[in-house]
């Protein structure tokens, strides 16, 4: 492991590596789970640690902001893709320490391993030193996405549909975009969310984006793949 790449990308310097280690490790890799080697117990507490920076910092952000609108826009940043792609992002999933046959297996890149190690560093933080210093590296690392919380907001319907058509058969949807009216370039558009030539959402958008949002939160209201 190279923890100061870690470290650098937080911007934080832990007093004690052995929660940076822990916050590393995968359960597929710690051979005697009664030692809580593991990053699951620093993972709990890194979740809590992110809901609570997130919902504070966008009530503060954006005050006529109702109660569901605000939920809404936390679980958008908080959702499992955002917080993968954020691991992702800042090299996090290569310094994981996993088993041989779940890195064989696709680890590094699945979803929920990547969204944990994101959390369970988070936790690692709280754990070595205090929630002040926690909230400093949180809005150091998401302070980008909490300000823009409603991009994260639509991007989470494409991701969410994504991440449960995976589930599936491990293969995601492909969208087709048209215009409404070809006279009309700059829209409105008509996307389809596509899946084994099967359209399991379509809705109409402002946008070649919006469409496909629209889209994919048409086919999680519908789930057409249960029927196939």
């Amino acid at each position: 492991m190279q923890l100061d790449v870690i470290e650098e990308s937080l911007g934080y310097t832990f007093t004690d590596h052995t929660w940076l280690t822990r916050a590393l490790t995968h359960p597929s890799s710690d051979q005697k789970r009664s030692t809580n080697l593991a990053y699951e117990r620093l993972e709990f507490l890194g979740d809590a640690v992110l809901e609570l920076v997130v919902s504070v910092e966008l009530f503060r952000l954006f005050p006529k902001a109702d109660e569901g609108t605000l939920t809404k826009l936390r679980s958008g940043i908080v959702s499992r893709q955002h917080l993968s792609d954020l691991c992702r992002k800042f090299g996090w999933c290569e310094q994981l320490k996993m088993s041989p046959q779940l890195e064989k297996n696709g680890g590094r890149e699945a979803f929920s391993v990547l969204a944990n190690t994101f959390e369970s560093v988070i936790g690692a933080v709280m754990a070595d030193s205090n929630y002040n210093a926690a909230r400093k590296v949180v809005l150091h690392l998401m302070e980008e996405s909490i300000t823009n919380a409603y991009h994260y907001l639509e991007v989470n319907h494409k991701g969410k549909l994504l991440e449960v058509l995976q589930a599936v058969d491990g293969t995601g949807p492909d969208y087709v975009v048209t215009l409404i009216d070809p006279a009309k370039p700059a829209g409105p558009f008509h996307a389809k969310a596509m899946w084994h030539d099967m359209v399991v959402g379509e809705a109409d958008g402002t946008s070649k984006h919006r469409a496909q949002v629209a889209a994919a939160q048409d086919a999680l209201t519908r789930k057409l793949w249960e029927q196939k």
